[in-house]
């Protein structure tokens, strides 16, 4: 059986038990963090809107992935391993249903959510931690290759399925209620041109054609000189007399 191959290497090596012990506990909270951190790296630069959505689909993926897993919890395919053979068991867990591994269907969600949403170059880089989560499960003798093999598909699908799902859930959101406006940058206050102070001292003289020329006002009319009284001759003064008399 596979399980015997992969567990059969168990306390052979106590560095490589080490090393798998760390694989198949503290190195899933690793791989989180680091999903996450490039996802917040791959946001610089993006609208808003298209980083809400991007955040959006890897919540969805990753807790569509844990509703299938307890959706088929709930059938009890089957126990662990150590609840019914002789197995190496390097690490202690509390016995129950093992099909699927949560821990491989998270690994393995993380690194198909990065290549699908994000980069394929991260989602190879990812998935590579992933997969050595998901194999050290069974080496620690906790889990049956089946139940990582189903993990790894449920976090496929998920994956997929919010993929195909949310382009449309978004396009029918915008189309009922309208795309979210982008901000209307203010204009920049207008800054009046500083002239040079020799430019803004000199007098612009018109030419002098350019001036109109005012009309001179029509001549006065010379005053009347004053006549002088005329002597009578002496003929008109004996007749004035006469006329006296």
């Amino acid at each position: 059986m596979l399980f015997d191959v992969v567990n059969g290497l168990a306390g052979q090596s106590a560095a490589l038990d080490a090393v798998m012990k760390f694989v198949a506990g503290p190195l899933i909270y690793v791989l989180v963090i680091a999903g996450g951190l490039v996802v917040l790296w791959s946001m610089r630069g993006r609208a808003l809107a298209d980083n809400l959505w991007l955040a959006g689909g890897v919540g969805a993926a990753l807790g569509l992935g844990f509703v299938v897993n307890r959706i088929l919890r709930a059938f009890a395919v089957h126990e662990r391993p150590f609840e019914t053979r002789p197995v190496h068991q390097l690490v202690q867990h509390e016995p129950g249903v093992s099909f699927p591994s949560n821990h491989a269907t998270a690994a393995m969600t993380v690194a198909f959510v990065v290549g699908f949403f994000v980069a394929k170059r991260w989602g190879w880089l990812l998935g590579v931690p992933a997969a050595l989560i998901a194999i050290s499960r069974v080496y620690v003798g906790v889990h049956w290759p089946s139940d990582i093999i189903c993990g790894a598909l449920v976090g496929l699908l998920a994956t997929l399925a919010v993929r195909w799902a949310a382009p449309r859930v978004r396009e029918r959101v915008e189309e009922r209620f309208g795309k979210p406006s982008e901000p209307v940058e203010s204009p920049e206050p207008s800054v009046p041109e500083r002239r040079p102070a020799a430019e803004a001292e000199t007098m612009v003289i018109p030419r002098q054609h350019d001036v109109p020329r005012r009309q001179a006002p029509p001549p006065r009319p010379a005053p009347p000189r004053p006549v002088a009284p005329r002597r009578p001759s002496e003929a008109e003064t004996v007749v004035f007399r006469r006329v006296r008399r």
